[in-house]
């Protein structure tokens, strides 16, 4: 006999903030260090102590926070090459912060059609591309589903698209053992009141590529 699982907590109420948090939040407050600027030589900052963390937990050599896992999506996109009249492909199924970020550097994006499984569906993701020359590929993991990412990085391999996860929903979860995001060449996460890490709204951009990482550095004004 199976049992069925009863969900009796409201969707729209999010976990509280712990109290050491909301200490250690005071705490930050209290010194008047809300940005990462003007330190003295040996000082650290919050802004950059949380990314060397979280590229630490994530597995990546680097992190950039950013305001919103939107602007972390615009940011991969520009570090990584997207230029104003690129074509980049994206998941049919997705939210409006993805279409809206390629939008907002000048991109077109191109909808890709997803599976019964809410992945995206591979073949026409070999279509679309193959008709549009498109040469990146902004993949979200929609509502924690992650696609077949072995099939999908050797397609991208094949027709040389540049691969940029939103791991908006997948912080955390992995594909045969490997985390989402460490599957193409920049990965943004979401911190949103929503997300699994709730900042009320921010984001992270990760990569292992030295160079994109400094573009997104300077592109932020994160220096």
């Amino acid at each position: 006999m199976t049992t069925k699982s009863v969900f009796t907590k409201p969707f729209t109420q999010q976990e509280p903030i712990p109290p050491a948090a909301i200490a250690r939040a005071v705490e930050v407050m209290q010194s008047g260090r809300l940005h990462r600027y003007n330190l003295a030589e040996g000082d650290t900052n919050e802004a950059s102590q949380l990314e060397r963390e979280y590229a630490e937990w994530q597995g990546v050599d680097y992190c950039v926070a950013c305001t919103s896992g939107g602007y972390a999506i615009q940011l991969a996109l520009r570090a990584c090459g997207v230029e104003p009249g690129d074509k980049v492909l994206a998941n049919a199924y997705t939210l409006a912060p993805v279409p809206g970020a390629i939008h907002n550097v000048g991109a077109t994006p191109v909808l890709v059609d997803i599976d019964s499984h809410y992945h995206i569906d591979m073949q026409d993701l070999e279509a679309k591309a193959t008709e549009t020359d498109a040469r990146f590929l902004l993949l979200s993991h929609m509502r924690g589903h992650i696609a077949d990412m072995d099939q999908l990085t050797k397609i991208c391999a094949r027709l040389d698209l540049c691969l940029i996860e939103d791991c908006a929903h997948t912080m955390g979860a992995k594909w045969r053992g490997i985390k989402s995001g460490n599957f193409g060449k920049a990965a943004a996460f979401s911190t949103q009141t929503y997300k699994h890490m709730n900042s009320g709204e921010g984001g992270f951009l990760t990569t292992n590529d030295p160079v994109v990482a400094a573009r997104a550095v300077v592109s932020s004004g994160s220096y």
